[in-house]
């Protein structure tokens, strides 16, 4: 009985995080109380999961990570990374994006590099953009510090009993799937990407709404005569009186005192070109009109997902205006408060002074451009800050000083030298994170001891019985590849792993090929915009809709499965 209501829990998992409606951390984190509190896991256990040292290594390498993405290294190489050739554009970019995302948090990567990207001068954006975040992931591959994911991978090792992975122990199977995905995304992806123009016409094509200031001169007058057809990089596409929209907009329709004006264009230029005709940008107020304005891209696991801006509450939650909107190419046909707000939704914020010191930005937003000001460290910080990264890389490599050992160290020096302060620590510790993996370990244990590992690796077994050994590892990482476009990569390996360890004990073979095939499908999400927050980062950017990912993506993941299915064995065998 306790089996099938494990079971049964898992089950409800599963579906909760695949609607996206409720926050991972607070799925996982319910659920591990709730064992505790049927008595299938005991406190010393529960909280002992919380301090397992790939988890340790995770936070600390999280946190060095946000002094890294100060370093200029990722932003000069950028410069030449494109050229006239497309292909060779790929490849350059593969070779960077993947080695900096094996030893780089990728999220940071991408983050680095989308805007030159977008503004490269040789190919459009939406060529590019999507096979930058597939490289990401690839390179991610690479180390056991490239992606969270091996991370978390080697905190159920270790849980298990078995010794740790090592940093390279990824690289025998990742870099030939970083060379493959490489070849594959440059000539045979990159023929089912859109080429959407990104010209100054549609790349910054922003929905901004403005209202009319109480002394304007505008007021009474045509379109024409105010001069507000055709703003200079703002066009004027809608006004909003009364609850009714009118569009299109004639040159002669007089302007009223209530009316909002709804325009397209660059949100750079917005607030002074606004300013010029008498105008101001809607939602904003006296005490925020001079803050910096903040572009973000909504998680779709975001609490706000699903409301409108109105009843989203930006000011209460976020001390914060939403002064713009972009979603893709689409024309959103509604004044700002009332669109619904979606995954991947581009917003432009006009922030207050308490902006920063929320503590629910990440759990709502990805940053593609940086909340804060972006205050890149000198030549000699940068040469300083790798030097000492790699050092801590290599020393853990040949096995001289272990890694966590060494990242604590490196962390203690970077605040000793202020590189890092305690408040930026308070803003961005990712609690989430920490919570979602040390509950997913505690899931896991109860997965096993309940039996229903067991259970699905005896299905599993079953279903690929035909194919031996190999046919149950197959499963195993088919079981897992579904799951991470289903809900995400970190969810889909605390699933995954159990029912690789009960297989390969049912089996009596080693764990080891079923672990790491379990870590190579849950980094294997390129088929849908929501299953590695990297895809979710390009998606409004690059103007995308979901058919893109699966054209794109699914070829790399024919690819990338037969790669891991031939390669784990021959390195891992069983």
């Amino acid at each position: 009985m306790t089996t099938w209501l494990v079971f049964g829990t898992i089950i409800a998992l599963l579906a909760l995080l695949a609607t996206g409606k409720i926050q991972p951390f607070k799925l996982f984190g319910g659920l591990v109380f709730i064992y505790y509190l049927s008595g299938l896991i005991s406190l010393e256990e529960m909280l002992a999961n919380f301090v397992n040292p790939a988890l340790i290594t995770l936070i600390a390498l999280l946190l060095i990570s946000f002094v890294l993405e100060k370093t200029n290294w990722i932003s000069l190489i950028a410069k030449k990374l494109f050229v006239v050739s497309e292909k060779q554009s790929y490849l350059r970019m593969g070779v960077l994006v993947g080695l900096s995302s094996a030893f780089l948090n990728n999220t940071a990567v991408v983050a680095t590099l989308l805007s030159s990207v977008k503004n490269n001068p040789y190919h459009v954006a939406s060529k590019l953009l999507i096979p930058l975040s597939y490289m990401a992931i690839l390179g991610g591959t690479l180390t056991l510090v490239g992606t969270s994911t091996n991370l978390i991978i080697n905190g159920f090792v270790v849980q298990a009993g078995l010794p740790e992975l090592g940093l390279f122990d990824f690289l025998y199977v990742g870099l030939p799937l970083l060379m493959v995905g490489m070849l594959i995304i440059a000539f045979i992806s990159a023929r089912f990407l859109p080429e959407i123009e990104t010209d100054d016409t549609i790349a910054e094509q922003y929905f901004i709404e403005a209202k009319i200031s109480p002394d304007s001169k505008v007021i009474n007058n045509t379109v024409q005569m105010a001069g507000l057809r055709e703003l200079g990089s703002l066009f004027l596409v809608q006004i909003y009186r009364n609850g009714q929209l009118i569009s299109p907009v004639s040159p002669d329709q007089v302007i009223e005192v209530n009316d909002r004006l709804l325009f397209t264009g660059d949100i750079k230029e917005a607030p002074i070109l606004l300013k010029q005709a008498g105008l101001l940008l809607a939602g904003s107020r006296s005490e925020i009109e001079q803050s910096d304005f903040v572009e973000v891209v909504l998680s779709h696991t975001s609490s706000l997902i699903g409301n409108t801006i109105k009843e989203a509450g930006f000011r209460n939650k976020f001390d914060a205006a939403v002064v713009a909107i972009k979603r893709g190419g689409q024309e959103l046909g509604k004044r700002l408060a009332d669109i619904e707000l979606q995954p991947g939704d581009t917003l432009v914020l006009a922030t207050g002074a308490d902006f920063y010191k929320r503590e629910n930005l990440k759990q709502n937003f990805y940053f593609y451009s940086a909340i804060e000001s972006f205050k890149p460290l000198s030549n000699t910080k940068s040469l300083a800050v790798g030097l000492s990264f790699i050092t801590v890389l290599g020393l853990a490599a040949f096995e001289i000083m272990p890694l966590l050992k060494g990242l604590m160290i490196l962390l203690a020096g970077l605040f000793a030298f202020k590189l890092i302060t305690f408040a930026e620590v308070k803003r961005r510790f990712p609690y989430e994170l920490m919570i979602v993996i040390g509950s997913a370990l505690g899931i896991a244990t109860v997965m096993m001891h309940s039996g229903v590992s067991e259970m699905v690796a005896s299905w599993v077994m079953g279903l690929f019985s035909g194919w031996g050994v190999m046919g149950s590892l197959i499963g195993v990482f088919l079981i897992t590849l579904l799951l991470t476009e289903v809900i995400t990569n970190n969810a889909s390996a605390a699933i995954g792993f159990p029912i690789a360890l009960a297989t390969s004990e049912l089996l009596g073979v080693s764990p080891w090929p079923f672990i790491m095939v379990v870590a190579y499908a849950a980094s294997a999400s390129f088929m849908t915009p929501y299953g590695y927050q990297t895809n979710l980062m390009v998606y409004g950017p690059g103007n995308y809709q979901f058919k893109h990912y699966i054209q794109a993506g699914l070829p790399l993941t024919i690819v990338y499965s037969i790669v891991v299915l031939i390669l784990v064995p021959v390195f891992f065998p069983f």
